[in-house]
């Protein structure tokens, strides 16, 4: 398989940059897809390879010690989703992520966290990058026959937008359904397509959660006051979320190479070939393993909050849930470790019995207008075989079953009573979908025999019979 261009094109730059600049560190790359290789270089030359947007748990600094993440984890966002889910009290959701690495990334710690929490995943949708809008209305046809209807988006913003543009296309943003999108989607916003943005009224988001403070707010006014002078922008945007972890990244990395004092920037040779393709014949930063050392013990307090590396990564807090509306979104709440979900952000870090409560978030106005929460599951239209529930039909104990039968064709048009009753109100209460049908039988004069061959009607495929003794 060829390699995309522009992942060719950092590799070479990478490789530009350690054998001729003798770089001593690499903020990049920007995303998941191109780190891998670039990482093995930067183990084998000693040059930290720092990343505010490589957020794949596939990528760990802990197998790659001289990969250090600026950014937090996708993996840590799961367990608020997962508080999520059961504080809506659904039982079954679908996955859908883009087919690539960092899209595979969240299945294990979703199914895991589910898992914990008796919630079934069912059936997991994977988007090509270059999927079409056909190929992409025909997979949403095929999530529309079935039951469940909370679905979790775990994309980038390329595909996200199209998505969930053929989502409203498709009708699916409409009552009864529940999306979840990642920070991955959800911290973009401010760059997105707004035919994308209008097209998600009611989707709910997750994102880290940036404190409020004077010099993050002295940093935006800069920003607009730059766009604005700047002719080259067409638009201006918010800075977003990794544009903060970018600036953090920066200061970052000039505290510790300040620290450092004076560098000399040389490479030493780990061998004497000349062989391009062996990677040792780059040689290595004398001073790498040092300033790697440094860049991980510098804390700060930065524009997304205290700067603080932790096993090679960014440290997690807490987590914003927002509501996306037609003038832009709404926060609801908030999740933490500690405190679970609160509508105010949980500075006690005591994990009370309510912090898996919906209770515990704002009002939402879900997909349709609706301020109902969804049930999260429907009768599924796939083609599935519907349960046989036998009613036996006698006369007399009218007030147990009553099945009322057209004059003309003496057809069942209609069955009440007691037993029905408790029926379709158990049936009601599932935290899933049970599509079945009522198959009658009538009783003679003979009940005893007849309900032994009642019985008997199990054996062909009946799965429940209405008792009315």
């Amino acid at each position: 398989m060829v390699a995309p261009v522009h992942l060719l094109d950092f590799i070479n730059a990478a490789l530009y940059l350690m054998e001729n600049v003798k770089v001593q560190a690499i903020i990049g790359p920007q995303q998941s897809t191109q780190t891998s290789f670039v990482i093995n270089l930067g183990e084998e030359a000693q040059v930290p390879i720092v990343s505010f947007s490589a957020t794949s748990p596939s990528l760990s600094p802990l197998k790659s010690p001289y990969f250090v993440r600026t950014a937090i984890d996708d993996s840590t966002q799961v367990k608020a989703i997962a508080a999520m889910i059961q504080a809506f009290e659904w039982k079954e959701v679908v996955l859908i992520h883009e087919d690539t690495d960092y899209g595979n990334g969240l299945i294990p710690y979703f199914l895991d966290a589910f898992q914990k929490i008796d919630v079934r995943m069912p059936y997991k949708s994977t988007i090509p990058l270059d999927a079409t809008d056909d190929q992409i209305l025909t997979e949403l046809h095929n999530l529309t026959t079935m039951q469940t209807r909370v679905f979790i988006v775990h994309m980038s913003s390329s595909i996200g937008s199209r998505f969930f543009i053929n989502v409203d296309n498709a009708g699916m943003m409409s009552q009864g359904y529940a999306w979840i999108v990642t920070y991955g989607l959800s911290s973009l916003f401010s760059h997105m397509d707004p035919n994308a943005i209008s097209s998600m009224e009611g989707v709910l988001g997750v994102r880290p959660y940036i404190p409020k403070s004077k010099e993050l707010e002295e940093f935006k006014v800069k920003w607009r006051r730059m766009a604005c002078s700047n002719k080259s922008f067409s638009e201006i945007f918010e800075p977003g979320l990794y544009g903060l972890w970018a600036y953090d990244t920066v200061w970052a990395l000039a505290m510790a190479i300040e620290s450092f004092g004076t560098l000399d920037p040389q490479f030493l040779n780990s061998n004497t070939t000349n062989n391009l393709n062996d990677l040792s014949s780059l040689g290595y930063s004398p001073i790498g393993p040092q300033l790697l050392q440094t860049i991980l013990n510098t804390s700060f307090r930065g524009l997304t909050g205290d700067f603080q590396l932790v096993e090679g990564q960014l440290k997690s807090s807490a987590f914003q849930i927002f509501n996306v509306f037609a003038e832009g979104e709404k926060v609801i709440g908030y999740w933490t470790p500690t405190g679970g979900l609160s509508r105010q952000l949980n500075t006690t870090n005591k994990l009370v019995n309510s912090a898996f409560a919906m209770s515990n978030l704002k009002a939402i106005v879900w997909p349709g207008d609706s301020t109902t929460k969804p049930k999260g599951w429907v009768i599924p239209t796939d083609g599935k075989e519907y349960l046989k529930i036998l009613v036996p039909i006698k006369d007399g104990f009218e007030q147990f079953v009553t099945v009322q039968r057209d004059p003309i064709t003496n057809e069942t048009i209609n069955i009440t009573g007691f037993c029905i009753d408790v029926f379709s109100n158990i049936t009601s209460r599932l935290p899933f979908g049970l599509p079945y049908v009522y198959q009658y039988y009538p009783l003679d004069a003979d009940v005893l025999q007849d309900y032994n061959e009642l019985i008997d009607e199990v054996y062909l495929k009946v799965r429940l019979i209405e008792v009315d003794l």
